[in-house]
């Protein structure tokens, strides 16, 4: 698998918590839109009785108007197909002095 993967992705912010009071409020907050095609692919992920999985990324940025914020991206992890390892034939093994295959 490549590290790069086309699959549906979501981008979202998360902002410094204007109205955090203490300690036990957030310190950043955001809203994340789930779009059809991510959802989509994530039911078919879970149909293939895979426990489907979400790989986040974040970086560190600066709005316009000069307002720190993360940008987050979130895509579903491809599970790698499992291959049936086939079973080795047997050889037939005959002594030197034999002709027949029995």
């Amino acid at each position: 698998m490549s590290d790069y993967d086309n699959g549906p992705r979501i981008d979202f912010a998360l902002f410094k918590n204007k109205f955090a009071k203490t300690d036990k409020h957030p310190k950043e907050t955001g809203k994340i839109e789930i779009t059809r095609e991510f959802l989509k692919a994530l039911v078919a992920v879970a149909k293939t009785g895979v426990l489907p999985e979400i790989k986040a990324a974040a970086w560190d940025n600066v709005s316009k108007n000069g307002l720190a914020y993360k940008s987050i991206r979130l895509e579903i992890t491809t599970p790698e197909p499992v291959s049936e390892t086939p079973e080795p034939e047997e050889v037939a093994t005959a002594s030197s002095s034999d002709d027949m295959p029995w």
